[in-house]
């Protein structure tokens, strides 16, 4: 599994400082424009972006509402092959989520929140972006959360967990 380290730590960098405001029309091209991405195909639920990063499926996913969005969630290494074992994949993606974190903190600094594991986070909090690097079953994620979409995240978790 190849991840891009030095895409993901710009992707990031470029997350931290731009001016979120988490409307389609604005941001999307928006941001595109400053990290040298295209958008792709839209549908009424989704939209694709073509992003620059040397992976063999360069691309990021947006969920759309309405004329918003909440998270956008960039593929920052490739997918593993589903011919490979269990072991062979949770190595895989524990050396490469451990190699982007190594690569971020450098630059982001110490993670806000980290959670080990097959689902291994963390995360990052800036004024108008959480960062956040994911295992997602067989690939590793970056994904910009709006600071609205991570609050009522962490009360819904806070909910079920009995903790209100």
């Amino acid at each position: 599994m190849h991840v891009d380290i030095e895409g993901a730590v710009r992707t990031a960098r470029m997350a931290a400082e731009f001016g979120w405001t988490w409307y389609l029309d604005k941001d999307l091209p928006g941001f595109c424009d400053v990290a040298g991405w295209s958008l792709g195909e839209s549908t009424e639920y989704r939209t694709t972006l073509h992003t620059n990063l040397r992976l063999q499926r360069p691309h990021a996913s947006v969920t759309r509402r309405k004329r918003m969005f909440d998270e956008m969630s960039v593929l920052v290494s490739d997918e593993i092959a589903s011919s490979a074992s269990w072991a062979q994949r949770q190595r895989s993606l524990v050396d490469g989520f451990a190699a982007l974190g190594d690569g971020l903190f450098p630059v982001m600094g110490s993670p806000t929140r980290l959670a080990p594991g097959e689902d291994a986070m963390m995360s990052w909090e800036h004024p108008r972006v959480w960062i956040e690097l994911k295992v997602v079953y067989n690939t590793v994620n970056l994904n910009l959360i709006s600071q609205e979409w991570q609050a009522t995240a962490d009360a819904e978790a806070r909910y079920e967990a009995g903790d209100w």
